[in-house]
C-alpha cells in the first residue's frame, strides 16, 4: 500500500465522498431534474407544482437556462423537420406559451427576450 493510499483511509476510513464529490453528484442530479421538469413543460404535461419548481431552478443556474434554450430549440427544430407527422393533426405549440409558462424569467442573463 502507498502512503498516499494510508492516509486516506485513515483521514476517511469509511470512504465517504468528500465536499466536491457531494457538490458534484448535487449538480448533476439537480441538472437531471431541471431537464426532465423542461420536456414535460414541452411536451405539455407538467403540473404547477412543475412550473414553480423548474421557475426556480432557471432563476438560479445560468447554465440551466441555456440548457433550458437548446431544449426549446431542438423541440421548434423537431416540430420544423417533422412538421404534422409526428402530431396526429394536433396544431404545434407556440414558444410563447412555454415563455410565458415561466413568469419572471425572461430578464435573467442567459434567457431569451420574447418579441411578440
Amino acid at each position: 500500500m502507498s502512503a498516499k493510499f494510508d492516509r486516506a483511509k485513515s483521514e476517511n476510513p469509511m470512504n465517504l465522498p468528500d465536499k466536491n464529490e457531494m457538490r458534484h453528484a448535487y449538480a448533476v442530479l439537480q441538472f437531471e431534474e431541471a431537464e426532465a421538469l423542461i420536456w414535460d413543460l414541452l411536451d405539455e404535461t407538467l403540473d404547477e407544482a412543475g412550473v414553480a419548481r423548474l421557475s426556480k431552478l432557471l432563476e438560479e443556474d445560468a447554465a440551466l437556462r441555456s440548457r433550458f434554450v437548446e431544449c426549446v430549440q431542438l423541440h421548434v427544430d423537431l416540430h420544423e423537420h417533422f412538421g404534422q407527422q409526428t402530431l396526429g393533426g394536433k396544431q404545434p405549440s407556440s414558444g410563447e406559451t412555454v415563455l410565458s409558462d415561466l413568469p419572471g424569467l425572461a430578464g435573467l442573463p442567459g434567457f431569451p427576450t420574447v418579441i411578440q
